[in-house]
């Protein structure tokens, strides 16, 4: 039986004390580990290497992790890989830059190399698990459906299980989880959950949200041409329904 390859990640870091410390401790996580001093260096290796996970520096010379990033973005080769921006700068909106851009994941320095390699394995599993396709998916066969969403609170990145889920909404761009009593920043836009999650489960009810059907506590039709779910979350949230959207609700809802 051959042997499975190894995962391959690259670091694209100038700072050889980080970049080495961080090298050692993925490698005794048994990946093989690849190092660029710059961000035109590591766009060749890219190629080179095929690697599953990047780990990037944003203040670089020659071309700084933004840039880098953007390229891997609209490179439909290297899109999908798997992006962690490591860098010096901590405030929020430049994390939200770095998640909105593609990055999956957000470490700021000093950190501690164990976070780090922790960090990567949440990523890799979540990418294996993404690449499997779903047993008995039925009409969602043939395209990703999510079993867990990454989101970030503060500097903190972790992931919620669908389940968990009670409404989505959208705010300036970005797309919130809403659980039973908290709420999360996401790497998704509300169109692109929309296309992964299961059809059988959500269900968008306006423009602007989308309802776990199962959370569902009842419908309220506040006037004639006015609609609003409430959830069996903790706040009881009430959720509008447009007209064109209300027959498909009662009809996923058996109503």
């Amino acid at each position: 039986m051959a042997e499975e390859r190894r995962y391959r990640i690259l670091i694209i870091e100038d700072d050889p004390a980080i970049s080495n410390v961080v090298e050692l401790n993925l490698r005794l996580d048994n990946y093989d580990v690849f190092l660029a001093t710059d961000g035109e260096e590591g766009l060749k290796m890219v190629k080179e290497v095929e690697p599953d996970l990047i780990i990037l520096d944003v203040m670089m010379p020659k071309l700084d992790g933004w840039q880098v990033l953007m390229q891997l973005k609209s490179d439909a080769v290297t899109r999908d890989i798997p992006v962690i921006m490591l860098t010096a700068i901590d405030d929020e909106r430049s994390r939200v830059i770095g998640l909105r851009g593609g990055a999956d994941d957000y470490v700021s320095k000093p950190f501690s190399p164990l976070e780090l390699a922790a960090r990567v394995k949440v990523i890799l599993d979540r990418v294996s698990r993404a690449r499997r396709p779903p047993a008995g998916a039925g009409e969602e066969r043939g395209r990703e459906v999510l079993e867990q969403i990454p989101v970030q609170r503060g500097e903190a990145i972790k992931l919620i299980p669908i389940e968990e889920i009670h409404y989505i909404d959208t705010k300036h761009e970005y797309a919130y989880i809403h659980t039973f009593d908290e709420s999360y920043l996401t790497t998704y836009t509300l169109a692109e959950l929309e296309k992964m999650l299961d059809s059988r489960k959500f269900f968008r009810t306006h423009r602007s949200y989308i309802v776990n059907l199962r959370k569902v506590n009842q419908i309220i039709k506040l006037s004639r041409n006015a609609m609003v779910v409430t959830l069996k979350d903790q706040k009881e949230s009430r959720i509008p329904v447009s007209r064109r959207q209300a027959a498909l609700l009662k009809d996923k809802l058996g109503i």
